[in-house]
């Protein structure tokens, strides 16, 4: 197996434990909305919770993008070789 195919399954697996790791911070997220809260700490809370969680969405979509990216520079590095040269393996 070569070293680029490699590399493409590390980010994959990178973007999976992301999309992980954004499902057990999200899983203690609270949808409701809370408008007579007096001390406005579970409003708070909620601003803490978005704010932790679009940081994990930008970064998991930046990775996301870059791993589909590198897969489709793979894919056509690799058919251009085939088709290029197919003597040559």
């Amino acid at each position: 197996m070569s070293l680029s195919i490699v590399i493409l399954i590390i980010m994959t697996v990178v973007v999976a434990a992301l999309a992980g790791y954004r499902q057990i911070i999200a899983r203690n997220e609270d949808d409701n909305i809370h408008m007579a809260d007096p001390h406005g700490t579970i409003i708070a809370e909620q601003k803490k919770m978005a704010t932790s969680l679009a940081k994990i969405d930008r970064v998991g979509i930046a990775v996301t993008i870059a791993t589909a990216a590198y897969g489709v520079i793979l894919l056509a590095t690799s058919l251009y070789q085939n088709f290029a040269h197919p003597a040559v393996q």
